[in-house]
């Protein structure tokens, strides 16, 4: 960063700079009489007005409006001076320096015809006590010597034209400046005039010897992983606007705006450009400029900060303010963890979301070894549907995203049997496949659905009540883990998330949902564990009869979950419990249905997903006992969110009566989404030995120009599922910022 070396003010001071251009408008009037001896006269005194900076420090310049000349037809050969009469008053500490410019150095009569040069038109004083003949000139005094300035422009100033300067306080200080013209023999007779000329006062108040920038907004610049700038959702590649405030006004008071010419910004070193369009105050001056980013070598990546400087071309001051700017990545992926996540958006602007569910269960290598009539396609999941749209948020506003997880697969035929989980965020399970008729063998199990991928607002922790476990009082023989909180909610389908600590799955033995304690429990209640949090689904209709039975005079309507956990597990406890309504999410993509024997999972959504696939013959004996699992759409099918699961009945010794041959086959569990898939539906006996399941449904009503479409659907891409579907078949959400209040086309 360039130092300035020149005066300083106390410590603990801001950097304050008032600029009091006083518009010096000394029309020199060159007129030619006859036997007049040389006249000089002035105009009206004029006193602008003070500018007081925050911190107390003020400058007033008086000046005269005009000076004239006016000289005989006599050559006198000689050069006219006249005193400029310019009084300065400040209570700097350090005092303040004055300088003088003009737009134009010449002289000219009314018609532009006849012109008088300046004087000197090197880049410094010249000491000098006369004007070469038929010139005029600015004199000031140096060390008691007389020296003609240099005319500096605004755009071009420098010390050269710094015509009085003070370290302490003054009160009508009357720098020692003349205007001097030199007429010969051969000049035109007329009235010459000047263009107006400017003062600039720089009002010294800097602790130390730099200048630091005051204030920059727009500080975090979006980048892509490659580094490259962000593309707009117009499909355009964005620059970057900045506004900065430099303490220091450099310009005259009758001017609208300040000179873009007058300025140089950079930003890590590349160009920033200057735009026209300024804001004075008494303390600064507040400029935009541009940047475009992709034109960075080597690129900037996100993590890495930049220093902003600016310099000011007409008295060489820089201000800088190093780690100004933050390079933030400009698209976020989310993969599946099994749990939420939080986003935080880091700007204001328009966010593109992409989400995808997450496929059926994969199949083990006995499944995909296992052929149905010579179909290779046996236990196949269906795959996750693709939903996108542009959603705007606030800086700092707070969204959570659910990565759904693919299905677990259910048990190989000869094994033992068990429900196969579906996946996280609402796949439906697979049941077990039932003894084999003759044997103590299990047939096979069905697949789990995958689980829906969705982005939603933040909510309420009652986690926060802190008496969510375990405490004096509890009988340790209790099964349940905890008493309350109640939670005061609306009617309508939700998906309580909680989350635990020291409860292994070996120990958690469900739950207990219910609106009236001990009175009314609420149905269509599903329950996922994925490590540490619960999901409990459930159904809060606005058609349930009253609560009697609320504690503590709670109004209601209001719902308790508690958890049961086995008696020797002492230490469990919930850290956080949120109630998310489910009809209140921005997006979501549905997850696929899992695949079985005999049907291969339908895909999820799309606001219509996929149905189950036969993938056998209809000349199969019992092929109109099987049952096709629908998928779900969101207005007539589907669950609350979550994809249906088949449950395996017991009959007399645990299993449904068989038949003489055939397999009793687990089904497989639906997809999870805006609403879930459904499984086969019918009896589960020796007639109706199999069934497939479907995807869950897509939702884009929380964005805008949504998108929601499931795998092969007509006339939508397959190609997106290349790009961003994972390889191991999980969901997927990627946000990117598209357009914010910085970026500029």
């Amino acid at each position: 960063m360039k130092k300035i070396t020149r005066r300083t003010l106390g410590k603990n001071l801001a950097p304050v700079f008032s600029l009091l251009g006083c518009l010096a408008v000394f029309a020199i009037s060159l007129l030619i009489y006859s036997s007049t001896y040389a006249v000089v006269t002035y105009g009206n005194q004029n006193t602008a007005s003070t500018d007081t900076s925050t911190n107390g420090y003020y400058l007033t310049i008086s000046h005269r409006n005009a000076v004239t000349f006016g000289i005989d037809n006599t050559s006198f050969n000689q050069t006219l001076k006249a005193p400029a009469q310019i009084g300065v008053t400040t209570n700097s500490l350090t005092g303040y320096k004055l300088y003088i410019t003009g737009a134009d150095s010449n002289l000219k009569t009314d018609d532009g015809l006849h012109t008088i040069p300046y004087d000197n038109l090197t880049a410094s004083p010249v000491q000098k006590t006369n004007l070469t003949q038929n010139s005029w000139g600015i004199f000031v005094k140096k060390s008691g010597q007389d020296y003609v300035i240099p005319l500096c422009t605004i755009s071009e100033l420098t010390e050269a034209c710094l015509i009085a300067e003070s370290n302490t306080p003054v009160t009508n200080a009357q720098p020692d400046v003349s205007f001097g013209v030199h007429v010969g023999t051969n000049i035109a007779s007329g009235s010459y005039h000047s263009v107006p000329l400017v003062y600039s006062a720089v009002l010294n108040t800097s602790s130390t010897a730099e200048f630091p920038i005051r204030n920059i907004t727009n500080t975090k610049v979006p980048l892509m992983q490659n580094g490259d700038t962000v593309t707009s959702s117009t499909n355009k590649k964005l620059k970057h606007r900045f506004k900065i405030e430099v303490p220091i006004l450099e310009l005259d008071r009758a001017m609208v705006r300040p000179d873009p010419s007058m300025y140089t910004a950079t930003v890590g070193g590349i160009k920033c450009d200057i735009e026209d369009l300024f804001e004075k105050t008494k303390d600064g001056v507040t400029f935009a400029c541009v940047a475009d980013f992709s034109t960075a070598n080597p690129k900037f990546h996100a993590g890495q900060k930049a220093e902003v400087v600016v310099t000011t071309k007409p008295y060489g001051y820089t201000f800088s303010k190093q780690n100004a700017v933050e390079f933030i990545s400009a698209e976020s992926t989310f993969s599946y963890t099994g749990g939420p996540q939080e986003m935080v958006a880091p700007i204001k602007g328009k966010y593109l979301i992409q989400a995808m569910g997450a496929n059926g269960a994969d199949r083990t290598a006995a499944q995909a070894g296992l052929y149905w009539y010579g179909s290779p396609n046996t236990f196949l999941g269906g795959r996750g549907g693709y939903s996108a749209g542009y959603k705007d948020f606030e800086t700092g506003e707070k969204s959570m995203i659910f990565v759904g997880g693919k299905g677990e697969p259910g048990n190989s035929i000869g094994t033992v049997g068990y429900y196969a989980k579906g996946g996280f965020n609402g796949g439906g399970n697979g049941s077990p496949g039932l003894l084999t008729h003759g044997t103590t063998t299990n047939a096979w199990g069905g697949n789990g659905g995958g689980g829906g991928s969705d982005v939603r607002p933040d909510v309420i922790d009652y986690g926060q009540y802190k008496n969510l476990r375990y405490s004096p009082g509890f009988n340790s023989s209790d099964i349940l883990l905890n008493a309350g909180p109640w939670a005061n909610i609306e009617y309508g389908i939700y998906q309580a998330v909680l989350k635990t600590t020291n409860l292994p799955d070996s120990d958690f033995e469900g739950a207990l949902v219910y609106y009236d304690y001990g009175y009314h429990y609420l149905p269509d209640v599903y329950i996922q564990k994925f490590g540490d949090y619960i999901l409990v689904y459930f159904s809060y209709p606005a058609s349930s009869p009253a609560a009697t039975h609320l504690p503590g005079g709670n109004p209601g309507p209001a719902v308790e979950i508690r958890l049961k956990v086995k008696t020797t597990n002492q230490v469990a406890d919930i850290t956080s419990m949120k109630f998310y309504k489910l009809d209140e999410r921005y997006i979501v993509a549905g997850g696929g249905g899992g695949g079985s024997l005999t049907h291969m999972g339908g895909n999820g959504g799309g606001t219509s997903a996929g149905d189950s696939q036969y993938i056998g013959p209809t000349s199969e004996p019992n092929y109109n006992n099987f049952h096709t699992g629908l998928g779900a759409d969101n207005v007539t099918r589907g669950g609350g969110g979550f994809g249906y699961g088949a449950s395996a009945p017991k009959h007399n010794n645990g299993y449904p009566e068989l038949g003489a041959t055939g397999d009793i086959l687990g089904r497989p569990g639906a997809g999870g989404g805006w609403h879930g898939g459904f499984t086969g539906q019918g009896t589960y006996d020796r007639f109706h030995v199999s069934a497939g399941a479907g995807g869950g449904s897509g939702y884009v009503g929380g964005v805008s120009d949504g998108v929601s479409f499931a795998f092969g659907e007509a006339g939508r891409p397959t190609t997106i599922w290349d790009n961003l579907e994972p390889a191991d078949k999980n969901g997927v959400v990627k946000i990117r910022i598209t357009d914010y209040q910085g970026g500029v086309e």
